[in-house]
């Protein structure tokens, strides 16, 4: 399967050794845009929401919604790839892709809605077909012990390598073949 194009590489190139998370939003949108083109029945629409944490802060949550004719089809999350290592930041990205897929997916016109969650380019894919529980299943804490309740593994493919790459192109194909097919 081919490379990504040059235009959508030297975007990601461009990022910061110690990127913020903004730091990654041209980058994912020019390859989401390369993925879903304008001239397409596809929108790439950056959604920001204030969140309130657990911590009682606050914190804006900026993620890419994938619309078919203004319908969600495809949800994209970014946090920063820093951040990866760190359990409660995984298990935060866990819980907020599945507020999200959740809020979402009743209103998705594929029998499945697919949400991937970003620590820069490193990967882990959701699911949920209609009727069925969100996959992967979630993890419980446990009280006790202390539990990774969004394991690192999750978060294995690289959309600049070709297992990511490959992944993640045959993923959106899969969307934009479904959607074809209502029409």
């Amino acid at each position: 399967m081919a490379d990504w194009p040059d235009s959508v590489l030297r975007r990601f190139r461009a990022v910061p050794l110690n990127p913020r998370e903004n730091d990654l939003y041209g980058p994912w949108n020019k390859l989401l845009s390369y993925l879903f083109p304008p001239s397409s029945d596809f929108t790439v629409a950056p959604q920001s929401y204030l969140l309130s944490t657990s911590h009682g802060t606050a914190d804006f949550v900026v993620e890419y919604e994938i619309l078919y004719n203004n319908v969600p089809v495809l949800i994209v999350e970014i946090k920063p790839p820093g951040n990866l290592r760190l359990p409660s930041a995984r298990e935060d990205a866990d819980t907020l892709i599945r507020r999200r897929i959740r809020d979402l997916s009743e209103g998705c016109l594929l029998p499945t809605l697919h949400a991937v969650s970003a620590f820069g380019t490193q990967l882990a894919f959701y699911s949920r077909a209609q009727g069925q529980q969100i996959a992967p299943g979630g993890i419980a804490p446990d009280p006790v012990r202390l539990t990774d309740t969004a394991p690192l593994h999750w978060w294995s493919c690289d959309v600049l390598e070709e297992e990511g790459r490959q992944r993640f192109r045959s993923l959106t194909t899969e969307i934009v073949q479904a959607c074809e097919n209502l029409e």
